[in-house]
């Protein structure tokens, strides 16, 4: 009782500020900084909305309804096998997760797939996953998150809230990427509460795990590396504690279940050895040995110049953690002379929150250079700063006042670089403007009929243009392809709309190819 009507009202206070933060940003023409990723989640959800989800087996499709939009493969799947009798292709490389909470959502509440609602519901997520850093501090601080608010795990959670990766990626940018992010945490929580109790042989622990896992592998492959951590952490225990022969017993159940289950589903579009060829395709693009067949030498210029990348995106993303923590590594040495160690479980939440980023990183390089994985990290560093607080108030160095005048400078710092790397208004702060791809593929939209294929010239449309036209298209880079590709619709009519960089204009029509 005293959480919801002291600590809830708190939290959402706090959270309305960072909505207020958001706002410039929301609603605004899709354009940079991965809102293709967003274009693509709506594109999958106006399909199914529009056609019905049954009718594509529950299965992300990538075309839209018309006759002239079918086997056109835009940025669906690498292998281009993944497509399915009526010329749907689908988008394979992750599972469906991420696009059935949403869509079923909009379904039940009558609400047409766009931008804003999609950003809304990225933001319940936001609040979500902050959520539940409060109660893994409170965890970690053995404070009962149903009593009054504590301290240290309201920092955390406005810490969490603040930075520009979760401000971003928790609400412009929407995928299945940013979607396991948040049941990343849940399980985080619900792992580590049962290792501290014990609570191995309690149902409701081994429930709520097991769900939140199969949801967390059935959204993305972060799942994955979640399960890996839990398995051998548990193994590496069991001989002292027995009760973790039942964590991993119900990991494997689990992590066997739903990658057989993916499998099952997507084998369906077009046979198991369609989708193991495209999984493989996408390994070989997104791997960490992707860049091997040039000799070992380009190979590790290759792999160190993706390592640069990583570490780049987590400087641009964090560069604010990192100057507070030293800061507060500097306080501890120097004022308190307070030795910085972990307890047990402080141990155990770093292994469950930052191994599986490790794994996915050292294996997945390639899909790693997205600045948009860099937001699993965002739980290990709103925690560890919320402990960190939490011991220099202890310690007495600095009274409670200076130190939230410390996090108010860190939240104002976190703030703009948040506006620095988006900025608002109708440019880029490299002066790309944000209505670039909403004006070509409405102009797309109001120039091409129904009966006519789509052929674009030049520019290679992106998702965003894709969506905005509500149409496929052809894309050729020069005229020679463009001619290959037109002998293939000799009994389509064809509009050809010519895309540069300095905008995008009709080039020609042909009424009927002989």
């Amino acid at each position: 009782m005293i959480f919801a009507t002291r600590t809830f009202p708190l939290l959402l206070a706090i959270f309305a500020i960072s909505v207020l933060v958001q706002l410039p940003l929301l609603n605004r023409s899709l354009s940079k900084h991965h809102e293709f990723c967003t274009a693509v989640s709506l594109r999958i959800i106006k399909i199914w909305s529009d056609s019905g989800i049954e009718k594509f087996g529950f299965n992300p499709a990538m075309n839209f309804a018309k006759p002239t939009d079918k086997f056109i493969n835009n940025k669906a799947n690498t292998s281009g096998k993944m497509i399915d009798a009526e010329g749907n292709y689908y988008y394979v490389s992750h599972p469906p997760f991420a696009y059935y909470f949403p869509f079923f959502l909009f379904e039940f509440l009558h609400i047409k797939p766009d931008v804003l609602p999609l950003q809304l519901f990225n933001i319940g997520l936001h609040f979500l996953s902050a959520l539940f850093v409060y109660f893994i501090v409170c965890l970690l601080s053995f404070n009962r998150a149903r009593s009054y608010p504590h301290l240290a795990s309201v920092i955390a959670f406005t810490v969490y809230l603040f930075l520009p990766a979760t401000l971003w990626f928790q609400g412009n940018v929407y995928m299945s990427d940013m979607a396991v992010h948040t049941l990343f945490v849940i399980g985080v929580y619900i792992a580590l509460k049962m290792i501290i109790r014990q609570k191995f042989y309690t149902f409701k622990y081994i429930f709520f795990f097991s769900l939140i896992l199969f949801l967390m592998i059935y959204t993305s492959w972060l799942g994955v590396f979640f399960a890996f951590g839990v398995f051998v952490y548990s193994l590496l225990h069991v001989s002292k504690i027995k009760g973790f022969r039942v964590l991993i017993a119900t990991t494997v159940i689990i992590t066997l279940f739903a990658l057989r289950t993916i499998t099952y589903q997507y084998s369906q579009i077009n046979g198991a050895e369609s989708y193991f060829s495209e999984m493989l395709a996408r390994i070989l693009v997104r791997g960490s040995l992707s860049d091997t067949s040039h000799g070992l030498f380009s190979f590790l210029f290759s792999y160190l110049l993706l390592v640069k990348t990583v570490l780049v995106n987590y400087v641009v993303n964090y560069l604010a953690v990192y100057i507070l923590l030293l800061g507060f590594v500097w306080i501890a040495f120097t004022k308190t002379k307070l030795k910085i160690m972990f307890s047990e479980n402080g141990y155990r939440f770093i292994w469950l929150s930052v191994l599986p980023i490790l794994l996915l990183h050292l294996t997945l390089l390639n899909y790693s250079v997205h600045d948009f994985t860099v937001l699993y990290a965002s739980l290990f560093f709103s925690v560890l700063l919320g402990i960190l607080y939490d011991k220099l108030k202890k310690s007495g160095v600095y009274n409670i006042a200076q130190l939230n005048r410390i996090i108010f400078v860190f939240l104002l710092a976190c703030v703009a670089q948040f506006y620095f790397i988006n900025r608002p208004g109708k440019t880029s702060v490299f002066g790309y403007s944000y209505a670039a791809a909403m004006e070509a593929g409405k102009f797309i939209a109001q120039n091409a009929k129904a009966d006519e294929v789509i052929f674009v010239l030049g520019k290679e449309p992106e998702p965003q243009e894709i969506w905005y036209a509500q149409r496929n298209m052809e894309w050729a880079p020069n005229t020679k392809v463009l001619e290959e590709k037109l002998a293939k619709h000799r009994s389509a009519k064809v509009i050809v709309f010519n895309y540069t960089n300095e905008g995008i204009s009709l080039q020609k029509r042909i009424e009927k190819i002989e």
